[in-house]
Order: structure tokens, then sequence, then C-alpha cells
């Protein structure tokens, strides 16, 4: 079973330093073979992301409710 902690380090993984779409990474994470999508959809992923946001380890720019509409890349050091 994916976990919280294990969606992150998916989703750390999919991003880089470049925006990408946020829909992009959360299709990444989503076909990823470690995440369990008995358990979990896109939206679970999406929601980690916006911790993830919330906790400086990653920017976006767009509304990030709106995943095609929005993107996102991993925090400056």
């Amino acid at each position: 079973m994916t976990d919280s902690n294990n969606i992150d380090t998916l989703i750390l993984s999919a991003v880089s330093k470049d925006w990408q779409k946020t829909a992009l990474v959360i299709s990444k994470v989503f076909d990823d073979p470690a995440f369990d999508k008995e358990a979990l959809n896109a939206q679970n992923v999406a929601e980690s992301i916006y911790a993830l946001l919330d906790d400086g380890k990653l920017e976006a720019t767009g509304n990030i409710r709106r995943w095609r509409d929005s993107n996102v890349r991993l925090a400056a050091k």
C-alpha cells in the first residue's frame, strides 16, 4: 500500500527544477509501478502536491487546483 510519505517520494522524484504541468506530474506518479492504484487515485496525489507546496518543498505557478493550467517545480534552495 502507498502511504503519504511514499506518495511524497514519488512526487519529488517526478518533479524537477524545471516547470512542469501539474497534470503531467500527477500522471507520472499515478503511472509509477510503486503507486497503489487500488487504494489511491489522482486526487490523492494532488492533495500531496498541495501539502508539499505548503511545506515549501515545491513551487507553483497558476491556479494549482487547475491541473492543466498550473505548473510545479522543486523549490529553489
